[in-house]
């Protein structure tokens, strides 16, 4: 088959998909900007106090500038993949102080600013929210610090939603774990055989579900905000405001000269002016990350087909996106492949027929890209297992014999001379009783029986001694390991395991499920899509390497130890505490794809290669699932 010279880049079909996506989401946005708009507007008018062309469409897209900055900051960091460290201190330390995390904050900062502005200026007229106070009439202008104090809290509101943002890991796009398809009959179609991890539903329909969430959130973290911004502003920042305002104002106004703040009443309606205008600020931000994540994880499609059907060279296009450097790309052209595979038989059986492609044909190059995802499984593993072997390794020390031993080994016991002859009976007489004079007068003799008592009590003291500071010292230990602060340094089985199997610094199960996927899809699907019979010499190959990655896996999960730290492990039943949901996942992947590709290979697969032992030993790891689950 003749392919393309020139093959289009992944990220040709990939960033316009992304755009398309970033735009359904601005439409669901903006509407929620033009009500807010009509809710915050004064309403002397039954017209304008909602018609688009006036005061009402200007200050909705006035709203939409904050939203849009939240908008630049998830498209600038988004990932796939949740954090992966071995504990919360290593978290911290590798993202606090990343130009990401400043950058967070920067945007929250502005755009609780740039409301704040659009609020006050919405509401000045008639809500005493003006720069300025007029007072009396023989009074000089003074300032007011009614729009001050919601100017603040606003601010301390979006940074308090920038570390939300950063806890939570809000970047993250939840990429779904795909599963190899199900076994269809003859004759019936691909889109009736899709697992559930694939089929998504309508974006509408999410943001419609995941409102009424999204608004009982925001009610929630208003409340909240209002109290610790409130305690804030008045315990700490109020003069430093206030003096800093006032000095910046007096440049633009004729102010009283005031030096402390002038007071905020009537308070009672500032409380519910600020309860509103944080309410709609946070419903803001909420609703703007939520239907940026729903739309962004839709599935890689363009009208119900793969985005790189529109490249000349549709599969090398695909090629250079699972080659690319940029994990975001990486990972979604994982997931194209395994949809391809999954649903769209006309495309999977090109796969097979493209054999002339540069440096190997179409479906060796997926085959090598997608093992390499499952062999790194079995590499992370050896390479922990190098670094940190078992304690059994270590304290076991072959004995190495360069020649065979002709004789018994040397005593390292006290040996007695041969001693001078005895020649006369009175020497042998003295003999006698120099001996019975050593026997008896021995250091061990010499001491009395209350002695050896008071040695055997401070011996006895001074282990129970220890005994109990080492207890003492486990105690204080534990109750640290529990507290709040402990928690910052515990290290714990589930984060220790989902380093090493999924990897760091951001998890890869989601393209080593699709990487499985594929290749399960594409071996059981060869034997009758593959009408050149190439494939069938990569099936001993995947074998091999998903069995050796399952043994690599529950051998480590097995020899994992807990440590003292994990007080949420240590508080489980014995037998649940080395199950890991996310590792639970990708041994089930795998020996799914394994069982499958078993059952469809059962007879071919000693013609091909694999030894009686390799069958056996594949097979009896799909057996003890099979039991256990049974």
């Amino acid at each position: 088959m003749a392919l393309a010279t020139a093959v289009r880049p992944y990220r040709d079909f990939f960033l316009p998909s992304l755009h398309r996506r970033f735009a359904s989401a601005s439409v669901y946005t903006f509407g929620l900007c033009f009500v807010i708009a009509i809710l915050i507007g004064e309403w002397d008018s039954w017209l304008w106090s909602w018609f688009p062309v006036g005061p009402t469409g200007v200050r909705a897209l006035l709203l939409y500038i904050p939203s849009l900055l939240i908008y630049v900051l998830r498209v600038a960091q988004w990932h796939v993949g949740q954090r992966n460290t071995a504990a919360p201190w290593q978290t911290f330390w590798k993202y606090a102080l990343r130009l990401n995390t400043l950058r967070t904050l920067a945007f929250y900062f502005f755009s609780a600013w740039f409301f704040s502005e659009i609020y006050l200026w919405s509401r000045s007229g008639y809500a005493g929210l003006g720069h300025t106070d007029l007072g009396k009439l023989h009074e000089r202008i003074r300032l007011n610090e009614r729009p001050l104090y919601l100017r603040t809290v606003l601010i301390i509101l979006g940074v308090a939603q920038a570390m939300m943002h950063l806890w939570k890991d809000y970047d993250r796009i939840p990429i779904p774990v795909t599963k190899p398809k199900c076994e269809r009959k003859d004759g019936e179609s691909a889109s009736n055989t899709s697992t559930p991890q694939t089929r998504d539903t309508s974006p509408s329909l999410q943001i419609s579900q995941k409102l009424g969430i999204i608004i009982k959130q925001s009610v929630s973290t208003t409340l909240v905000m209002m109290a610790i911004g409130f305690a804030v502003y008045f315990f700490f920042l109020r003069n430093i405001v206030w003096t800093g305002w006032y000095n910046l104002s007096k440049w633009f106004t004729s102010l009283a000269k005031t030096s402390r703040p002038t007071g905020l009443a009537p308070f009672a309606g500032l409380l519910w002016r600020n309860f509103w205008a944080s309410f709609f600020l946070v419903l803001l931000w909420e609703f703007t990350n939520t239907t940026f994540d729903i739309y962004i994880a839709q599935e890689p499609l363009k009208k119900d087909k793969p985005i790189t059907n529109d490249s000349k060279d549709p599969n090398g296009s695909l090629l250079n996106g699972l080659r690319s450097k940029k994990e975001e790309a990486k990972n979604i052209a994982f997931w194209e492949l395994a949809l391809i595979t999954d649903r769209f038989d006309d495309r999977r059986k090109t796969i097979y027929g493209e054999l002339e492609r540069k440096k190997a044909p179409t479906h060796k190059q997926i085959v090598d890209i997608c093992l390499a995802e499952v062999r790194n499984i079995s590499n992370r593993i050896d390479t922990i297992n190098n670094l940190f072997p078992k304690k059994d390794e270590k304290e076991r020390k072959p004995e190495i014999e360069l020649v065979p031993r002709i004789s018994q080994p040397l005593r390292e016991d006290q040996i007695a001379g041969p001693g001078v002859p005895l020649g006369t009976r009175l020497q042998r007489i003295e003999a006698a009783a120099s001996q019975i004079a050593r026997t008896y007068s021995s250091p061990d003799n010499a001491t009395n029986a209350g002695a050896r008592r008071l040695i055997e009590y401070g011996d006895r003291s001074i282990h129970e001694g220890a005994q109990q500071a080492g207890s003492v010292w486990d105690e204080y230990w534990s109750k640290f390991a529990a507290s709040p602060i402990g928690w910052f340094f515990r290290s714990c089985v589930r984060r220790t395991a989902n380093v090493v199997i999924n990897g760091s610094p951001y998890s890869h199960q989601s393209s080593i499920a699709n990487a499985i996927t594929t290749l399960t899809n594409l071996a059981v699907s060869s034997l009758k899509e593959d009408e050149y019979g190439q494939f069938n010499k990569e099936v001993p190959e995947i074998v091999r390497v998903f069995a050796s990655a399952i043994k690599a896996i529950e051998s480590y999960m097995q020899g994992l130890e807990v440590d003292w730290m994990d007080v949420d492990c240590l508080a489980r039943p014995e037998a649940e505490r080395k199950k890991v949901p996310e590792v639970e996942v990708v041994v089930e992947r795998l020996k799914e794809g394994l069982e499958r590709i078993l059952r469809s290979f059962a007879e071919y697969l000693g013609p091909m290669g694999m030894t009686a032992a390799e069958i056996r030993e594949a097979k009896e790891l799909v057996a003890r699932t099979e039991r256990r689950g049974a």
